[in-house]
């Protein structure tokens, strides 16, 4: 446990100015056809590059090998600079899209989607739609894809590699037959697990008599799974829903059973649309709530983020952000310095919004670890632009994901309708300590190659923490921990065995977090 900070060491810290500037774009790319194209998810991929996964409709622009149908399921592979270097779309002559994508150990791809298509590349179907899988190798060549569920509708909205790999995906169903049982009535979430072929191994299906949705599942460190979505249900593995729909965040074990589950949200509609684990050990999930849940007065729809603890316990949350409009949340991730970026779209010029270029943004919202904001910025034209996915980068930026059907503003191109958009931001530069006196510590050599050397510039009389992260926010290594009793002292860490990028060492202590930023060569 921490110990008791003394008041001298508040008179001592240096005074720590943070820059709140949003990040410029410093590329931006639409790809599709002469329909309407879109993207759900985007993913950094081992070479640098990006994969992308949602849907075309057409077989022009960009687009080849559409099936015909309504949508077809459209996976492109992008460079880091985001020019496309292949694109495939999977399907048949039905609807199939494309919601989630993963890279796999073995450099191929699994896929997320949804399907009621029984022709082309999908190869049977349990009736109306079925959670569809499709495996890629590292060229986006079809290896081997099955679908799932019963004989009403069903779908898969995210899917995660497992450590024995296998997958295992969540998203909804409504049977309770052929591949599901246990359904609670209406729609339950359905989370699946998979073995490396695409065989079930088990699954589970959660929910009460009314409606759930799953949206979005990720690996938690205990080897289990956290998840999040929508419920409208008061009972069944509901424990104490708060009315309308809320955002139902889910717990499991890595067997797939339940350990606990929260309701969150007010008395109208609540959705939930992303979750992570964050450096603490707890979550984040964001999506979006009615105004009159949280007695709002600026709009119909705000962005709706949530900080739970390990146990599920809400240590704040943020409502009532966005504007006059509709505004929804879909993405969100944490960033080096603790804090949470969080993606999605706004309809509003107003309240917490400070501009909107046309009918309705893309909007990121930044906040610090305790939710207050930072910054927020609205990308796009005079049409209807909305992000779906973000990612943080490298170099402390941000890259994100959704669609466009704007040709001017943030938006240099369109190819018809709507297009896939991918965009990325610069670094972002809240979080880096920007002393006016002096800082608590410095790294050097910056740029590193072998070893970075921590040197603590003033004597802290405190129990500290120095955590090393990635650019995903995610804890490698604990460099140093304890006292820091004399000025000058240094702690040194090995980063030879680090792959090249973007990297954070972050000072925890009762008095704050500070963090600084080094590039490993």
């Amino acid at each position: 446990m921490l110990k008791s900070i003394p008041v001298l060491v508040f008179l001592t810290l240096p005074f720590i100015s943070i820059a709140q500037v949003a990040p410029e774009i410093q590329w931006q790319q639409t790809y599709g056809s002469s329909a309407a194209d879109g993207a759900r998810a985007i993913k950094v991929t081992s070479d640098g590059g990006y994969i992308v996964a949602g849907s075309t409709a057409a077989n022009d622009g960009d687009v080849s090998g559409y099936h015909g149908g309504t949508d077809d399921a459209w996976v492109l592979k992008l460079d880091a600079l985001g020019a496309m270097q292949w694109q495939h779309a999977f399907g048949g002559t039905g609807t199939d899209n494309a919601t989630d994508i993963y890279q796999t150990s073995d450099g191929g791809y699994i896929v997320a989607a949804a399907t009621n298509s029984i022709d082309g590349d999908v190869s049977a179907n349990q009736g109306s739609f079925d959670a569809w899988l499709i495996k890629l190798d590292a060229n986006g060549n079809l290896e081997w894809q099955r679908t799932y569920g019963g004989s009403s509708s069903d779908g898969a909205s995210s899917v995660v590699q497992t450590e024995d790999g296998g997958y295992v995906f969540a998203g909804s169903t409504g049977s309770n037959d052929g591949d599901v049982t246990g359904n609670h009535g209406g729609a339950d979430y359905w989370v699946v697990k998979l073995d490396e072929n695409g065989d079930i191994e088990w699954q589970k299906a959660l929910g009460g008599t009314g409606y759930e949705s799953a949206e979005d599942i990720q690996k938690s460190s205990d080897g289990g799974y956290i998840i999040s979505g929508t419920s409208g249900s008061s009972d069944g593995d509901i424990s104490d829903p708060q009315g309308g729909t809320d955002m139902w965040v889910v717990k499991l074990n890595p067997a797939g059973d339940l350990e606990w589950e929260r309701s969150l949200g007010g008395p109208s509609i609540e959705n939930g649309w992303t979750i992570t684990q964050t450096q603490d050990g707890g979550y984040i999930t964001a999506g979006d709530a009615s105004g009159s849940s949280f007695a709002c007065s600026n709009g119909s729809s705000s962005f709706y983020v949530a900080k739970l603890d390990s146990s599920g316990e809400t240590e704040w949350q943020r409502t009532c952000l966005g504007g006059s409009g509709n505004d929804q949340a879909i993405g969100v991730v944490q960033t080096m310095d603790g804090g949470f970026a969080v993606a999605g779209s706004t309809g509003s010029d107003d309240g917490d919004v400070s501009f909107n270029h046309g009918m309705s943004d893309a909007w990121v919202v930044r906040l610090d670890p305790d939710g207050n904001s930072l910054w927020e910025r609205t990308y796009g034209g005079s049409q209807t632009d909305r992000f779906t996915s973000i990612l943080v980068t490298s170099d402390g930026g941000y890259s994100l994901a959704g669609f466009s059907s704007s040709s001017d503003g943030d938006v240099t191109e369109n190819k018809g309708q709507n297009d896939l958009w991918v965009v990325k931001l610069g670094p972002d530069h809240v979080g880096i300590a920007q002393r006016e006196a002096q800082p608590l510590f410095s790294l050097s050599p910056n740029p590193a190659s072998e070893v970075v050397s921590i040197h603590f510039e003033q004597a802290l009389p405190v129990e500290v923490r120095l955590k090393l992260l990635d650019a995903q926010g995610r804890h490698l290594a604990t460099p140093h921990e304890g006292n820091v009793v004399a000025t000058g002292s240094d702690v040194q860490f090995s980063v030879a065995h680090l792959p090249a990028g973007m990297y954070a060492v972050q000072l925890i202590s009762e008095g704050g977090i500070w963090t600084q930023r080094f590039v490993k060569e």
